[in-house]
């Protein structure tokens, strides 16, 4: 079952250190694997798309272009 906590943390964006990239992701004391559809890069900046037992799915947020 899913804590309330995990889903607390869907839309939650932040940016990927090393350390997410290669064991995963803590929050709140709680480690968690992370997921996607697509390569993780360290300093990509990702949202969290969906958490279950099997950790959180996360996607990767565009980055914003500044004027021109």
């Amino acid at each position: 079952m899913i804590d309330n906590l995990d889903q607390r943390l869907i839309g939650r964006q932040f940016v990927l250190s090393h350390a997410d990239v290669t064991v995963g992701a803590t929050f709140y004391g709680i480690f968690y694997r992370l997921h996607a559809t697509e390569p993780l890069h360290v300093g990509d900046t990702v949202k969290v798309v969906q958490a279950d037992q099997h950790g959180l799915t996360v996607q990767v947020v565009p980055a914003q272009r500044g004027g021109d």
